[in-house]
């Protein structure tokens, strides 16, 4: 994977944080959020992966609402390929 320094990771650490701690907002997700996402899945970091996982499993419930989803997933498949893998095994656990 992709080397990346240390400075960086602290960034994406944060842009996660911030996603974490913040409520849900389907657009602001499709159009930010999914973005820092993906650029911490290709990071090959673990703690970044894990940290992606969490998210998606605290927000799980609404980014797997009928509709909302298949809008995540169809804009996702197409701009965030690691991110797009992860969501669509969130709906089958």
């Amino acid at each position: 994977m992709a080397k990346v320094k240390d400075k960086e990771i602290e960034r994406m650490k944060d842009a996660l944080g911030f996603i974490y701690n913040q409520s849900i907002d389907i657009d602001e997700f499709v159009g930010v959020d999914i973005y820092d996402m993906e650029r911490a899945l290709r990071t090959g970091d673990t703690e970044l992966e894990n940290f992606v996982e969490k998210i998606l499993q605290k927000h799980k419930e609404t980014i797997t609402e009928p509709g909302v989803y298949e809008f995540i997933l169809g804009f996702a498949e197409d701009n965030t390929p690691l991110l797009y893998k992860r969501l669509k095994e969130l709906a089958k656990n």
